[in-house]
């Protein structure tokens, strides 16, 4: 069985396909009262992983478009991409009677929006794109970060996929003869040479300066790596964690850089609410295609919306879109949180739950 982290290394080719461009946007409302356009807007935000362009589940590239038709994010940060899968999204949500246009990213991450994409930009492991709304201009990131060092499975009793020559990479994703490996020393190192720190301060720098030109700024994506907040004192003997406390690196230097993780801004408690992600149930999967460590509890939250704070945005909510239901110890089970869900009643495209971040953004 072809395992999707082999699978991801082929996405970062482009595939050639024409991508759609940015155009003008649909008739913005106005006040009926004043004839003037509305002072706020709201903006929904989703960070979504679509599993290979949805190529793993049966009917999934109908269901990456029904998601969006369902949840009708106005802006949305697409994982697993590539001109082709975005090309396709885009046909199939202009089948549905929606209009999105993309930053015409050459590889994976990529971004599309409801509302015009006035710029765009490509980083290593990022994008970018610029989107007007009502006159308000907001720089979006959309990430995917390095897959292999996943770390985090360390303390599970899994080796993270750490290439030779490191420590730890005689045992790939495999199980660890010995057990799980608890030295957090060694564990932040092996995470420090992902390089996934290394390229979003490439972004932060990048934000930093949109903000200098008066732009709000947002980052989301598939980290591939926890939170610092989600791995601490009290989680410690908690979802395998094996009583390690870990200081992921990459969530701190984004909260360290000024941004706000908007669903534990909602949702503050990793107990009672952990926001999982990963893994996520999928009933038109196997379960052994869901699972990379089936001994364990591999269950992370690591697909993430962040906000910088600013007068003219408020976050109002942030939510769970996917199964309510996980894999645990290569079971599928009910989440055991008490985290919000927007579930489908529509085919689950992929192997993540997606997050949904929603703001108040002023226009004038």
């Amino acid at each position: 069985m072809v395992k999707r982290r082999e699978l991801l290394g082929m996405v970062g080719a482009t595939v050639g396909a024409v991508v759609l461009g940015a155009g003008a946007a649909e008739a913005t409302p106005q006040d009926a009262r004043s004839g003037r356009r509305p002072s706020h807007r709201t903006l929904k935000v989703m960070q979504f992983n679509i599993w290979l362009g949805g190529s793993r589940v049966p009917g999934g590239r109908a269901g990456i478009a029904d998601t969006i038709a369902a949840v009708e994010p106005d802006v949305v940060m697409l994982s697993e991409s590539t001109p082709e899968r975005v090309a396709n999204l885009l046909a199939d949500l202009t089948a549905r009677g929606l209009t999105y246009f993309d930053n015409e990213n050459p590889t994976d991450p990529g971004v599309i929006s409801r509302y015009p994409i006035i710029e765009h930009a490509s980083f290593p492991s990022w994008s970018k794109a610029v989107v007007s709304v009502d006159g308000t201009e907001v720089a979006a990131y959309s990430g995917h970060l390095e897959y292999r060092y996943y770390v985090n499975y360390l303390p599970r009793g899994y080796g993270g996929g750490t290439p030779a020559p490191l420590e730890t990479s005689q045992y790939g994703w495999g199980e660890i003869p010995t057990g799980p490996i608890t030295d957090v020393g060694l564990i932040t190192r092996l995470n420090e040479a992902s390089g996934r720190t290394k390229v979003t301060r490439t972004v932060l720098a990048d934000a930093a300066g949109e903000r200098a030109k008066g732009r709000l700024t947002l980052l989301a994506g598939d980290f591939n790596e926890p939170s610092h907040r989600d791995w601490t004192h009290r989680t410690r003997n908690m979802f395998d964690h094996n009583g390690t406390v870990v200081e992921w690196s990459t969530t701190k230097a984004i909260e360290d850089a000024g941004f706000r993780d908007s669903y534990r801004v909602i949702h503050p408690d990793p107990v009672r609410e952990p926001g999982f992600t990963w893994p996520s149930d999928n009933p038109g999967a196997d379960v052994g295609e869901l699972t990379w460590a089936p001994k364990a509890d591999e269950r992370d939250r690591i697909d993430f919306v962040f906000y910088h704070p600013d007068r003219r945005i408020r976050l109002l909510d942030s939510v769970i879109v996917g199964p309510s239901t996980t894999i645990v110890r290569n079971e599928r089970v009910e989440e055991s949180g008490r985290d919000t869900f927007w579930e489908p009643t529509w085919t689950w495209p992929t192997d993540h739950k997606a997050v949904l971040s929603t703001f108040r953004v002023k226009t004038r």
